[in-house]
C-alpha cells in the first residue's frame, strides 16, 4: 500500500501544480473556481477507494471491477451534490470550472486504473 501511496502523492501533486499554473497563466485564481475543494474531494475519495479496493482485493477479486465502477459513481454523485451547486452559483458554468473537476477526476482515474491493472496482472 505504501508504494501506491507514494506514487499517488507524487502524481496528484504534479497534476495539481500543473493545473494551478495553467489557471494562473489565464489570470484566473484557483480559489474562485473552487479548485482546492475539488482537488481535496477527489484526492480524499480516491485514497479511500484505493485503500478499500486494495484491502478487498484478496477476498473479493471477482468483484473489484464492480467496486471500482461504484467508486467512480460515488465520486460523480458527490460532485453533483456538493460542487455543482457552487459552480452554478453565479448563473453560468464555464470551461475552467468544468475542468476544475474533470482534471483531478481524470488523473485519479488514470492512476486508479493503472494500480488495478498491475494488481490484476499478478493474479
Amino acid at each position: 500500500m505504501r508504494q501506491w501511496l507514494v506514487q499517488y502523492i507524487v502524481w496528484f501533486t504534479a497534476v495539481t501544480l500543473t493545473h494551478s499554473l495553467l489557471l494562473w497563466s489565464y489570470d484566473l485564481s484557483p480559489t474562485t473556481l473552487y479548485f482546492w475543494e475539488s482537488y481535496a474531494l477527489n484526492a480524499g475519495l480516491t485514497l479511500a477507494f484505493l485503500w478499500g479496493l486494495l484491502k478487498a482485493f484478496d477476498r473479493l477479486s471477482h468483484y473489484v471491477a464492480w467496486l471500482f465502477m461504484a467508486g467512480s459513481a460515488v465520486k460523480f454523485m458527490l460532485f453533483f451534490w456538493l460542487l455543482w451547486p457552487l459552480f452554478q452559483s453565479d448563473g453560468t458554468v464555464d470551461i475552467f470550472e468544468k475542468t476544475t473537476f474533470l482534471v483531478p477526476y481524470g488523473s485519479s482515474l488514470i492512476l486508479e486504473t493503472r494500480i488495478l491493472i498491475v494488481k490484476l496482472n499478478k493474479i
